[in-house]
């Protein structure tokens, strides 16, 4: 997996995040601390380069979208 992330960068705060289980937005963004726009981009971003993938979670009201890591093939 080549990641060319800068150190520290947004993206590669979730690839750390998501090594350690599954998380939705809004526990992505609370780990990140900063904007949701940044959020959203870094997200696509990670999902262009197929590192990661999302999904949908139900629950009682809503589905949550929520990340995981790819398996390596």
């Amino acid at each position: 997996m080549n990641l060319q992330t800068e150190p520290n960068s947004t993206e590669e705060i979730i690839l750390e995040a998501l090594k350690h289980g599954d998380k939705n937005r809004g526990q992505l963004f609370d780990l990140i601390g900063k904007k949701y726009t940044v959020l959203v981009q870094a997200l696509q971003h990670l999902k262009d380069k197929e590192l990661i993938e999302s999904y949908f979670v139900p629950s009682a009201k809503i589905s949550v979208l929520t990340y995981r890591l790819r398996p390596e093939n």
